[in-house]
């Protein structure tokens, strides 16, 4: 599945991209799932209100086998909790094209109380398009993020999808997908009327069918296209750009072609050396003209002969060598002097030269194989043992940077709260305001603020859980409509997390709280390295016997071996596969067998 990301300015409009998604002409059916047109401007109107840069965010994403609306609504929705937006506000059209369907997704960049996510999105994209590729059993898009996915996903918990992801990334940085054009590029083609997808189909058949640049450019010209350098020397020295006859900008050559840029220099090269006329060399042009002015003219200046004629010395080159530091210059002396030296002292007895057969060498390394599987055991150790511990004052401060604009917003709707449930108060005392009704009005405004007090609430105390890793997933979206159903649930909730809300209400509350979370995080910690130990206990004891009876058993030392057990290529390599020594295995003539 391919995906990708645009932003549109807050400047430009949501003219555009409505009657790109909404009213496409080209497209077999529009069915909108979600949202509207009036939506998208008012998108906008926020996003200018508040200041922003940009005020949509369209996404496009085309499945490379057919899904049904359902599954690319869900997709959607996936995208949606990547990039924490809220589902409520997007607006969701699916486009059928040539039998096949695509999905087009309009998010405001306005969050009613944050800007909609922007950092890394193109990975984050593609890990939510792998995982719905390998949900869906489709086959996976290579991308050039893959590595980075794959690590993404193991941090997650994904190990399967992240080993699936890893097989796609390829070996070297050069061999990385890379698009042919823009979604921009494509827009402005169209509006030339060019189809800008047909050209590079085009532009890769003739240079597949080419067999140089001669006959590629020839291939061109036939289609009323060109291959010339590109404007901007300066910046990309001998890029190639490709254009019609017209001078309309089709694209990059190497980006259309797939060619890489190092290959099309030196075929650029080879063309420019073969087009260079050969210079003839004018042997007359070296001749100097003499002119004879006077009859006695040879006599006056004679030409000397070869004989009278005095060699110049050559002067001896000098040749600076390096110079060598005095410590080197003495070590070097010295190890010439020891090769210089004679033998004269005899070998210590323990350097005697053990004589071994294949067999013998072969078993000591498959003991040797065997210990060092050993060593793997005995070295292993909890998943979290080589973890950086934990540091509580950057931990707690970035809890605190975190939970601040929650504290902030639930103050503010408390307020709120408080300030109607006063006036509320103030027109019960008031005998006409019961009579016109006034009363009740502000009774019925206090208690939909006190619903959406608590659902607030609910929405800070969610976001507190998931900072500090008690809940899984980010806190739901804040309803917009409540009513008097939802309020046993949320008066629930209150009572279930009234440590959480009071902690959220009181700073120093707070402070403790967070504390207690910290230290319970780094003994649950603690707790699970200490099982893992404890469990991997009796193994690794196992291992460390192990080794030292193969130790044992690699450093006995017998010069006169004559019989040698086998050891089969089909067993296993673990310690305990070894077969007992068999004294009737021989491999010489004579001797008693001896033991390891």
């Amino acid at each position: 599945m391919i995906v990708k990301e645009s932003r549109i300015r807050t400047k430009s409009g949501a003219g555009a991209i409505a009657r790109h998604v909404l009213h496409g002409a080209k497209n077999e059916a529009i069915r909108v799932l979600s949202g509207s047109e009036w939506l998208l401007h008012d998108h906008m109107r926020e996003a200018h209100r508040e200041g922003l840069k940009y005020g949509l965010r369209h996404i496009a994403f085309n499945p490379e086998e057919a899904m049904t609306d359902k599954e690319l609504a869900g997709f959607a929705s996936r995208l949606c909790e990547e990039l924490h937006a809220d589902p409520e506000h997007l607006t969701l059209v699916v486009h059928q094209k040539n039998g096949s369907t695509h999905g087009h997704l309009i998010l405001p960049e306005w969050q009613q109380d944050h800007v909609l996510e922007s950092r890394f999105t193109w990975m984050r994209m593609e890990k939510v398009a792998r995982l719905e590729e390998i949900r869906l059993g489709h086959k996976l898009v290579v991308g050039r993020h893959d590595k980075a996915i794959a690590k993404a996903l193991r941090k997650e918990g994904h190990h399967h999808a992240a080993e699936q992801v890893d097989a796609l990334v390829p070996v070297s940085h050069d061999a990385k997908p890379r698009a042919a054009y823009t979604s921009e590029a494509r827009r402005i083609t169209e509006r030339q009327g060019l189809d800008l997808p047909a050209l590079k189909k085009l532009v890769t058949s003739l240079w597949s069918q080419s067999d140089g640049l001669k006959s590629f450019r020839a291939a061109l010209k036939n289609h009323s296209l060109t291959l010339r350098e590109g404007d901007r020397k300066e910046t990309r020295p001998g890029a190639q750009i490709v254009e019609t006859s017209d001078g309309v900008l089709v694209g990059s050559f190497t980006r259309l072609a797939k060619v890489k840029a190092a290959e099309f220099r030196k075929l650029l090269s080879e063309e420019q050396r073969q087009m260079e006329p050969k210079q003839e060399i004018n042997i007359k042009s070296t001749r100097l003209p003499i002119r004879r002015t006077t009859a006695d003219f040879y006599d006056e200046y004679p030409i000397p002969k070869s004989s009278d004629a005095q060699p110049v010395p050559r002067k001896t080159p000098v040749i600076n060598l390096p110079k060598i530091p005095t410590w080197q210059r003495q070590l070097w002396l010295k190890r010439m002097a020891d090769v210089n030296t004679l033998t004269t002292e005899p070998l210590p007895s323990s350097s005697t030269v053990q004589i071994r057969n294949a067999e013998e060498a072969r078993f000591r390394k498959e003991i040797r194989k065997a210990i060092a599987q050993q060593h793997v055991i005995l070295d292993q150790q909890a998943p979290e043992a080589s973890w950086k511990p934990l540091d509580r004052g950057k931990t707690l401060a970035t809890w605190r940077r975190q939970l601040t604009p929650y504290q902030k917003q639930l103050r503010k709707n408390f307020d709120h709260y408080i300030v109607a449930k006063r006036e509320w108060q103030k027109a019960e005392k008031s005998r006409w305001q019961r009579m016109t009704g006034k009363a009740r009005k502000l009774e019925k405004r206090t208690d939909a603020l006190f619903y959406e007090f608590l659902e607030i609430l609910r929405f800070v105390v969610q976001a507190l859980l998931h900072i500090v890793g008690l809940r899984s997933e980010p806190a739901w979206p804040i309803r917009t409509v409540l009513s008097e159903k939802n309020k046993p649930a949320l008066q629930r909730f209150k009572k279930t997390y009234d440590a959480e809300f009071s902690a959220m209400a009181d700073p120093q509350k707070l402070e403790t709280w967070l504390d207690q979370r910290f230290d319970r995080i780094v003994q649950a910690r603690q707790k699970r390295i200490t099982d893992w130990n404890r469990a991997h206990k009796d193994e690794k004891n196992a291992a460390q016997n192990e080794i030292e009876r193969l130790s044992s058993l690699l450093n006995t030392k017998n010069h006169k071996l004559k019989h040698q057990v086998l050891i089969e290529p089909s067993h296993s390599r673990s310690p305990t596969s070894f077969p007992a020594y068999n004294p009737q295995t021989r491999y010489g003539t004579s001797g008693s067998p001896s033991p390891f």
